[in-house]
């Protein structure tokens, strides 16, 4: 049930990012060290597996790495689904 409530969680989240995001409010895109702090080793794992790529990269050796929001989340919510039809 657990895994359920955060899919549902997931999917609401989703849907307020797109929302901000196709109403200008925001860019929808978040630096990699934020997202690791906001979605922890989930993120972590995702990333250095490449199912998530950056959608945009700074310059330089040490750049920042931003993500797509809407696409960190619709993954999150790939994976909770999964988890949910397994344990089910």
């Amino acid at each position: 049930m657990k895994s359920l409530e955060s899919l549902i969680t997931t999917c609401i989240e989703l849907g307020a990012t797109r929302a901000m995001v196709n109403l200008g409010v925001t860019s929808g895109e978040i630096s990699q060290r934020q997202a690791e702090k906001v979605y922890g080793s989930w993120f972590k794992m995702a990333a250095s597996s490449r199912r998530i790529l950056p959608v945009r990269t700074g310059n330089g050796n040490s750049a920042t790495k931003w993500y797509s929001v809407t696409e960190i989340l619709g993954l999150r919510a790939q994976d909770e689904l999964r988890a949910e039809l397994t344990n089910n």
